[in-house]
């Protein structure tokens, strides 16, 4: 075996269900030793979607919510999911948009290839499975519609 080093991609998905001060710490630790991290149930706002990128210097990241900034939630917040890229890869992120509130995709482009990655929450809702089939079914279609996409513009 020769003394090559092989480049390694290390991702991690972590399910956070809130971003409390402990969380946050717990998050900055995970992203010290990996590359991308998906993030699902970060329960934050449109407007807090940028305090993401203030949880770590080496990493980037977007996201989407679970809610809308004008919606009135009884309870605690719910839902989100987002991306952490560290910034030393040699790779152009770009938004794909997907008009979802559990489905955000994120292409990064380098020099010879892409990565598309998807971070999904919860596609079915679990309570009252029968009843939401349709936003199951809706869910599958962002993503195929992603993909569809993706794969056409190449």
């Amino acid at each position: 075996m020769d003394d090559t080093k092989l480049n390694l991609l290390s991702t991690v998905s972590y399910y956070s269900r809130s971003l409390n001060r402990s969380k946050k710490l717990y998050l900055r630790h995970l992203l010290s030793d990996c590359d991308i991290l998906f993030l699902q149930e970060h329960w934050q706002s449109e407007t807090q979607l940028s305090d993401l990128c203030t949880i770590s210097t080496d990493h980037s990241a977007m996201g989407v919510s679970g809610f809308g900034n004008n919606e009135v939630l009884s309870g605690i917040p719910y839902g989100g999911c987002a991306f952490f890229w560290r910034k030393s890869l040699l790779f152009t992120p770009v938004y794909v948009t997907t008009d979802s509130r559990r489905v955000c995709a994120i292409r990064l482009n380098g020099v010879d290839c892409y990565l598309l990655c998807l971070c999904v929450y919860r596609p079915m809702p679990h309570e009252k499975a029968t009843e939401n089939l349709d936003e199951f079914s809706y869910q599958l279609s962002v993503i195929e519609s992603i993909l569809v996409c993706i794969l056409t513009v190449t």
